[in-house]
């Protein structure tokens, strides 16, 4: 007879869920998809590589988070507060070839030059311009209120200008390689008050 705590263990695993990747699939999908988010997916494969999703494959299905719109009773009363959270899209569905890492707080997304690169999440475009100092080339810079911004850099084209509104998904540039840079890609960057987080933390 198997002792309590590993069977208990055994029936978690049997009951863990479980996804298969379909043809055409990728992180953010698979998050809208499931009710979950890019970073709790990443989180509960340890061993995945974003970039590298096969049809076929099985991940590990993050356990449900409590909804935020789960009632909270205060004595007698039950409250619900109304929370709703926009789903936000990465800017290139290219490869992904520097991760999110201590040295380097971006990602890199490389796709032929040209490729429309999308704002992540709604907002008014905050920087539009060459950045020579800093080698970031074209650059665009979008503000999405609460002390939240995306920094897109290294485009061969912006193509809005500072001041204006976008919505999630809507093109803002296009991808090249100006600045210091060794081939086409986005390095695309998140900030909270000023300071950069990993990127994956918005999807």
């Amino acid at each position: 007879m198997l002792p309590i705590a590993l069977s208990a263990a055994l029936l978690c695993l049997a009951n863990a869920a479980t996804i298969q990747v379909e043809r055409g699939d990728t992180l953010t999908r698979l998050a809208v998809r499931h009710g979950t988010t890019v970073t709790a997916l990443v989180q509960a494969n340890p061993e995945l590589q974003p970039d590298r999703l096969r049809p076929g494959q099985t991940l590990q299905l993050p356990e449900a988070a409590p909804s935020r719109t789960a009632t909270r009773r205060r004595g007698t009363a039950v409250v619900r507060p109304a929370s709703i959270r926009v789903q936000a899209t990465l800017p290139v569905q290219g490869r992904l070839t520097t991760p999110a890492s201590a040295l380097h707080t971006g990602l890199d997304l490389a796709a032929p030059a040209g490729t429309p690169i999308r704002a992540a999440l709604s907002g008014t475009v905050r920087e539009s311009r060459f950045d020579a100092r800093y080698g970031w080339g074209w650059t665009v810079v979008v503000d999405h209120g609460n002390g939240t911004s995306t920094r897109y850099s290294h485009n061969s084209a912006n193509l809005v200008r500072p001041g204006q509104q976008v919505r999630v998904g809507q093109v803002i540039a296009r991808v090249g390689s100006t600045g210091n840079s060794t081939g086409p890609h986005v390095d695309f960057r998140v900030y909270q008050a000023g300071v950069q987080v990993n990127p994956y933390s918005i999807f």
